[in-house]
């Protein structure tokens, strides 16, 4: 490690605005502790918490990455000091806000036990990394202390690489609370009898409304696609009540999800 501890050229960092940094961000993180559950509920009538959650499992990874490089990079610690703590107390703040507002939206929808308690995980985890960035800028850039440098940047980063896995989960765990069922759902078939229709039972079948399409000879029932296709209604709607082979596979042929979506509308086969 040539550009470790050891390197004195690093510029130094002022006691002050070191304290001035550590202070408000201290500050900042008691007063959203104290701050009541409730604020955190909604926006525009909607939950907060999804909105939170991403936000967090931005800065928290950011937080690590930068701690791993910083810790390791006395350079880069001294020229970006105030991103690590800015991101740190972001982080903080994120989850203190992401528990609260989770708490407001388990009161509508439920408690999914899990992703409630992989947050709890993370909360005591971000406040250490917080706390470790504050002690790398102290150690690295306002007083070196023996071997104490060391031993932060060696704790901060098995931290920060815990933080991945942890961050993940919570992450992942809110995500198969909320759309684990619909996703399943939706994959479901949405016929089980397959029937044998003619030409002119799927052209009747040419509005929104009730959009009826052929692709290479099976029919499929494509109505409720028409408002979930990536790229828009308008390639689904323009297949309605007609056969739509050649639009469809000059597209899509050979692509795995499309041909999985579809198979999920097949209603029967075109004959007669």
């Amino acid at each position: 490690m040539d550009e470790t501890t050891n390197d004195t050229t690093a510029p130094s960092l002022s006691w002050k605005v070191f304290a001035a940094a550590a202070a408000a961000g201290v500050v900042l993180i008691a007063v959203f502790l104290n701050l009541p559950a409730e604020m955190w509920a909604e926006i525009d009538e909607l939950p907060l918490h999804p909105l939170i959650v991403h936000g967090v499992i931005v800065a928290l990874p950011a937080t690590a990455i930068w701690f791993m490089v910083a810790a390791w990079r006395p350079k880069v610690l001294a020229r970006t000091w105030w991103l690590g703590w800015t991101l740190a107390v972001l982080s903080v703040l994120g989850v203190i806000v992401a528990s609260s507002s989770g708490e407001s939206l388990a009161a509508a929808v439920g408690n999914p036990d899990e992703h409630a308690e992989a947050g709890d995980r993370l909360g005591p985890v971000t406040l250490v990394m917080a706390v470790l960035v504050l002690a790398l800028v102290f150690v690295g850039l306002i007083r070196r202390i023996g071997p104490l440098d060391r031993v932060v940047a060696v704790v901060g980063t098995l931290v920060a690489v815990a933080l991945f896995p942890l961050t993940y989960l919570a992450g992942h765990s809110g995500a198969e609370a909320v759309w684990q069922e619909t996703y399943a759902e939706a994959k479901e078939p949405i016929a089980t009898d397959q029937r044998t229709f003619t030409m002119a039972e799927v052209e009747r079948r040419n509005t929104p409304a009730e959009c009826w399409t052929i692709v290479d000879g099976v029919v499929y029932d494509v109505t409720s696609f028409i408002s979930r296709h990536p790229a828009g209604g308008a390639d689904i709607r323009a297949m309605c009540g007609r056969d739509a082979s050649d639009s469809f596979l000059g597209q899509h042929q050979g692509q795995a999800e499309p041909e999985e979506w579809l198979a999920t509308l097949r209603i029967g086969t075109v004959g007669g």
